[in-house]
């Protein structure tokens, strides 16, 4: 098969993927809501406070989001033991067909088709009104957006050497600008299950959860194949977009008030009051 056949291939299987992620999410169902969420001021303006409540939210996390952040680092450590012997595997294994295969997962998780795939969604519930298909596209780019955006603060902080630099896993040049050395997180890992989380917690049917998260899983998995994260890195990209994509999802829920500041006053004989609540 040449390039060209190849890269036409890939074309329309990443095509009949997305058109099949469309398709399912119309047969499981989106939620529907009352507002209309549409891309005018007052997705931004949700949009500013939704990014600020993920950025705040470990200021507010109780005994329960703390044992997630543990079992979650946890989780990561374990995996830097056997980063090196899990890519050794992997390159070992290499083939044709997961040669080919590789970039478009790849692309499934680059944030441009992500935008693309949101766009799409957010088009089809203008086309046929569907305030749900709108949430889930809008909900969508939020959290690609504010996943992809932390993902870039913590790799330029962190600055661990991909694997294909041949520095070994606890390689780290912190504050690096060089792409070689940001490996942690994965960002199209995040990305990619920032978005499947969105698409699976604002519709019905466990086809459509199957479908989102496997795909995001198949990019992870990807990014390991082609030498650019250690696995260690596509579980924290992983879990950060699902976080992410949960916290914003999490104060979009039908009657949860999406308020930030809340304004008081009480008079009384003996009490004059003004309060101000900035709440998460």
């Amino acid at each position: 098969m040449t390039a060209r056949n190849r890269c036409i291939r890939r074309r329309r299987v990443g095509g009949a993927a997305l058109a099949a992620l469309i398709l399912a999410g119309g047969c499981g169902g989106f939620a529907q809501e009352a507002s209309e969420y549409r891309l005018n001021k007052d997705f931004f303006a949700a949009f500013g406070r939704d990014f600020a409540a993920v950025v705040t939210a470990p200021l507010h996390w109780d005994r329960r989001d703390l044992g997630r952040f543990a079992l979650v680092s946890g989780a990561t450590l374990v995996a830097v033991a056997f980063d090196e012997s899990i890519r050794d595997w992997m390159q070992d294994h290499r083939t044709d067909f997961s040669g080919d295969a590789s970039p478009i997962f790849e692309k499934i998780g680059n944030g441009a088709y992500l935008l693309g795939f949101s766009a799409a969604l957010y088009a089809a519930g203008e086309i046929w009104p569907s305030p749900g298909l709108r949430k889930t596209a809008l909900l969508s780019v939020e959290s690609l957006a504010t996943a992809s955006a932390l993902a870039a603060v913590m790799k330029f902080v962190v600055g661990r050497a991909r694997p294909y630099t041949g520095e070994g896993s606890l390689s780290f040049h912190m504050f690096s600008i060089e792409s070689a050395y940001h490996s942690f997180p994965s960002g199209h890992t995040a990305a990619a299950f920032a978005v499947a989380t969105t698409i699976a917690q604002q519709t019905r049917g466990v086809a459509v959860d199957i479908l989102a998260y496997g795909a995001a899983t198949l990019v992870g998995l990807s990014r390991i194949h082609d030498d650019e994260h250690w696995a260690s890195s596509v579980l924290a990209g992983g879990a950060l977009g699902y976080f992410v994509a949960s916290k914003i999802n999490g104060r979009h829920r039908s009657g949860e008030p999406l308020k930030t500041v809340d304004l008081g006053i009480q008079l009384g004989p003996e009490r004059q009051a003004v309060t101000l609540t900035y709440s998460f």
